[in-house]
């Protein structure tokens, strides 16, 4: 007897699949390395015929007509692709299955097998190589082969089923398959394993065709269908497996999950039509097989859709030549023996249709394939004994139990992994961008679970200022996922900023010197790729000790409109100017509009960081809360160095790095900048604060008001002032002022610094307040102390 010969499956694997899956991994399953359920689907590979001969060709083979006609062997390919992730997903197009397209996933066109699988994802490579493949394969496999099967998990004949649902749903487990792999999320690097598990018999036994003792040489181990039946009686064979479909869409209400070819199936005879043709179809189960009669047992056929073929036709004239067949008849194979408890031999046949089309409720049978592209085989199987699917275990030769192969043969042949590398497959920006993610991804695997990328990816920035702090606030934003900026500076790029100023570079500086708002925006878009919405806007901001002439009038006028259109767009205002009375305005703006406002400034060699307060009440100061005087022209009558920002190189980075950290941190508390700020106690350094409650903390820590250091003494402080009634950045009385005369105001309060003073109370409070320090300071002179001198 002749042992069969099996064509193992080979994956197929699109390379959206892993990008899928790295995604995935990412954004859902993180750390965790439980098994998760894919899908697959497996089918009839078409067939052409050649204009310049009638062998059939593969669609998909570019080698020779000349090597075709030799019979090249297709093999069996299991096809996954991004779909294959999505268990409800509706993969079908609307083109003929015989274009070679694919549809699998949740859903899978009922042209194609279904296959339902599960892949598990190590973390490091190293437990890739040490885990014990084949006890993980059969961890993992084994339990629904043997359920399929009829056994239970220690290997015993389970209950017979009474339900044919539930034991159509175990027939899954016949065609499933299991990956094992380790996704290099940096380097865009696969490692994987494909297994599709079959159970086996034993060592030294095998699947054998049956061998008629007292007629061996007229016994054939296989048919061709079309030269044993006939056409016709293969195309009768056609109309029943056509009306078998038909009845399975209608008996699963044209549900997703089951609309797939079936992979097994029953041909019998029927009791009230000629014996001569097979012509009903029965799906493959237990309580249907036993419902049959005894003639229509001893005649019944067990069908495998048989993906495996040649590319040149069988013939009869060609009995030597044993084809291989396919890997799902051995499961087929071990449910006969095992489930139907069927003995000696059983007539099995390879189904190999010319191709497969797809059929809904309205197709009808003149659609369906011919008979002449059939290149099915009938296979007479001796089958195995019960006993022959028990091994004997290592560890203890009492212990029987079956056992499940199938682990896929690597690109030599060998049982081993694959790899890919998906690299060369991305564009830069793609890569550029999925780097930026990873980063802030593996944050929220296991240090900060409540990070919201969403929140950071569709934040809207305000950067006023594009100078030294405005650049590297711009760059460190980037790195958190930031995506959408506008630049507003009025200054041209110099000679002494490229050094400074991270986002310039020499060429900027050529002609005069290139816009900073639009030169910033465009190297943002230069780093980090298209993903990367920046906009600069040339404006000039006015200030108070700067008087505007009758000339500019109408300009700054546009100019602050803009301003304050921007201000309103934006989800927050970082201010980054280089002068004191360059913050007034938007300090205003920002707190007419609401919105969140990061103030940063530099001095020789120290630095301030601080956040301005919302709307609500006992609200945070602002950036000018600490001063008893209205902003001035502090260019007036200055040096050189007193009118440059003259500071050490190293504070830019430090002060931009903590505003960008306290807005994010800001953005994770659920009151925004109206969060309250922590109080300093009185037994702790400046820079620990004591937190009182949860409410005084967001997901990424403490959210001070203010944050002064020094790198003098390399320290730092975090104070908390409070609102001040007269501020005149802040107070009620110079918001409403600007919020009902808008630029009238501004103007006025850049032509008079005591305008400001008054709209703001603060003149009338210093009055009070040398009023009440003279009291103070009051005492009687004629007191009885003079005695003493």
């Amino acid at each position: 007897m002749s042992a069969l010969q099996f064509v193992p499956f080979q994956s197929m694997v699109q390379h959206d699949f892993w990008m899928s899956l790295g995604e995935h991994k990412l954004e859902k399953i993180k750390l965790s390395e439980d098994p998760l359920v894919i899908h697959a689907s497996f089918g009839i590979t078409p067939t052409i015929k050649h204009r310049s001969s009638t062998d059939a060709v593969n669609t998909h083979d570019a080698k020779s007509t000349a090597s075709n006609s030799a019979g090249v062997l297709i093999p069996s390919k299991m096809r996954l692709d991004s779909d294959s992730l999505n268990g409800n997903g509706d993969s079908e197009s609307e083109s003929e299955s015989e274009s070679g397209g694919d549809a699998v996933g949740g859903s899978v066109s009922n042209e194609k097998v279904r296959s339902v699988g599960s892949i598990q994802i190590l973390n490091t490579i190293e437990s890739f190589k040490k885990t014990n493949k084949n006890e993980l394969l059969n961890r993992h496999c084994l339990g629904p082969l043997m359920s399929a099967c009829g056994l239970t998990n220690d290997g015993e004949l389970a209950e017979a089923q009474t339900e044919t649902d539930a034991d159509m749903e175990c027939l899954d487990a016949l065609t499933q398959f299991f990956c094992l792999c380790h996704l290099d999320l940096k380097a865009h690097k696969v490692v994987f394993w494909f297994a599709f598990p079959v159970l086996a018999p034993k060592p030294g036994k095998a699947i054998h065709y049956f061998q008629d003792i007292e007629n061996m040489e007229k016994t054939a181990n296989q048919l061709v269908l079309r030269e044993t039946w006939g056409d016709a009686k293969v195309q009768k064979f056609y109309m029943a497996i056509h009306d078998f479909r038909l009845e399975l869409l209608k008996k699963k209400g044209m549900t997703k999950a089951n609309l797939s070819h079936p992979s097994f199936f029953m041909a019998i005879k029927g009791a009230d039509r000629d014996d001569l043709y097979y012509n009903k179809c029965l799906e493959l189960s237990y309580n249907n097989y036993s419902a049959l009669s005894r003639e229509e047992k001893d005649n019944c056929i067990f069908v495998f859709l048989d993906p495996t073929r040649q590319t040149s036709s069988p013939s009869i004239s060609n009995k030597v030549t044993v084809q291989p067949v396919g890997w799902t008849l051995r499961n087929l194979v071990a449910y006969i023996t095992l489930k139907l408890k069927l003995t000696g031999s059983c007539t099995v046949m390879s189904f190999r249709p010319g191709v497969i089309r797809r059929i809904d409720s309205s197709s009808t049978v003149s659609a369906s394939p011919t008979a002449a592209d059939d290149s099915s085989l009938l296979l007479n199987l001796k089958l195995p004994e019960r006993d022959d699917y028990y091994w004997l275990s290592k560890k203890d030769p009492n212990d029987k139990k079956p056992c499940c192969v199938g682990w896929e043969l690597n690109a030599r042949s060998k049982p081993g992994p694959r790899s890919i590398n998906l690299a060369p497959l991305l564009s830069p920006a793609h890569l550029a961008n999925q780097a930026t993610d990873l980063n802030l991804k593996l944050m929220k695997w296991r240090m900060i679970p409540t990070l919201d990328l969403d929140q950071l990816s569709n934040l809207k920035v305000l950067l006023l200022g594009a100078g030294t702090l405005g650049c590297s606030v711009a760059r460190t934003l980037l790195g958190w996922g930031v995506q959408h900026f506008k630049f507003v500076d009025n200054g041209k790029v110099s000679y002494s900023n490229p050094v400074r100023q991270n986002l310039f570079e020499l060429s900027d500086c050529e002609g005069g010197g290139k816009d900073k708002a639009t030169a910033a925006a465009d190297a943002l878009k230069k780093i980090a790729g298209p993903t990367i919405e920046s906009e600069g806007y040339v404006l000039t901001i006015p200030m108070p000790g700067h008087s505007i002439s009758a000339n500019e009038e109408a300009s700054i006028q546009r100019d602050v409109e803009k301003i304050q259109e921007l201000t309103d767009e934006a989800d927050v205002v970082f201010l980054l100017t280089d002068t004191r009375e360059s913050r007034w305005l938007p300090t205003v703006m920002a707190r007419a509009s609401n919105k969140m406002m990061i103030n940063a400034a530099l001095g020789l060699d120290s630095w301030l960081v601080m956040r301005h307060g919302g709307n609500e009440e006992n609200r945070l100061g602002c950036y000018f809360c600490n001063d008893v005087v209205a902003p001035e022209n502090s260019t007036n009558n200055r040096t050189l160095d007193q009118q440059c920002t003259v500071t050490r190189p190293g504070l830019a980075p430090i002060a931009s790095s903590m505003a960008v950290e306290l807005c994010i941190s800001l953005l994770h508390h659920e009151k925004k900048q109206n969060a309250p700020a922590p109080i300093p106690s009185a037994g702790a350094s400046s820079f620990s604060p004591t937190v009182k409650s949860s409410d005084l903390t967001s997901p990424l820590g403490v959210m001070p008001h203010q944050i002064r250091g020094s790198i003098v003494s390399y320290t730092m402080m975090t104070p908390t002032v409070p609102a001040f009634k007269y501020c005149t950045g802040c107070c009620d009385d110079v918001v409403h002022a600007y919020t009902k005369h808008k630029f009238s105001f501004v103007k006025d309060v850049c032509n008079s610094v005591t305008f400001l003073e008054d709209t703001a109370g603060l003149k009338s409070f210093r009055e009070e307040a040398t009023m009440k320090m003279e009291e103070c300071l009051d005492w009687d002179e004629d007191s009885e102390g003079d005695e003493d001198f």
